[in-house]
Order: C-alpha cells, then structure tokens, then sequence
C-alpha cells in the first residue's frame, strides 16, 4: 500500500524529502528553498513498504495549477501509480512544464497533452 504525507504530518521524511529535492533541484528547475517549496505548495511525499518513491507537488501561476515532481530512478511504474493519484485530487486543468524526456513520457502516459513548447495539460 502506498503512504502518502504531508509536511504537516508526524511522520513526514522531511529530511528525505529535501536530500531528493536538492540532488535534482537543477533538473525539476526551481530554484526556491525546500522550505520555500513545501511552505507555498500542496507537497506530498510517497512512500511504498516504508522506502521513499518520491514527491509530488502542486502550485498555482497566475490561476492556473501546475504541478512538479522527483522520484528515485528505476521506480517508474510506482512513479505513474502515486501521479496518476494526484491528479485525482483536482478538479482543475493541471499544468506542466518541462523539456526532459523521461518527465515528458511519464506526464503523456498519464493523460496530459501538449499544447505548446515545454507546456502540458491535464483537462479534467
């Protein structure tokens, strides 16, 4: 079964959280503070059998939510199972964008389409 927390909960990996965000900040390109991004974001943390499979993270542009995400390699198909229930909590557009290829098949396998250079969406 997979875990899902939040910063707010007891038993958050904060520090997990923040080694995987910051060994890929320059990959997920955005350059805030861990605690700036679990402060100002819907940030959750995955875990599966208590092994950390990654993060997932909303935020808002200009009205629009975006979301971004790291993950540990070689979980792939974990990785789409913990998108593919993220997505289920909004009943919004959900925005991306990116340039990596692993990041651009992942997001196209979960439903999102391409709508312009580097930018995805989810229509609910």
């Amino acid at each position: 079964m997979i875990q899902i927390l939040i910063p707010s909960d007891k038993e958050f990996n904060y520090q997990e959280c923040k080694k995987l965000f910051e060994d890929n900040q320059n990959l997920l390109e955005d350059f805030y503070s861990f605690d700036k991004v679990i402060t100002n974001t819907f940030f959750y943390s995955f875990r599966k059998n208590g092994v950390h499979v990654g993060c997932i993270y909303f935020y808002e542009i200009d009205g629009n939510l975006y979301v971004n995400a790291v993950a540990y390699r070689k979980t792939h198909l974990l990785n789409m199972e913990c998108f593919k229930k993220s997505l289920s909590w909004w009943n919004c557009d959900i925005y991306a964008k990116t340039h990596h290829k692993t990041a651009i098949y992942t997001i196209l396998k979960c439903g999102f389409k391409k709508i312009k250079d580097d930018l995805y969406i989810y229509k609910q």
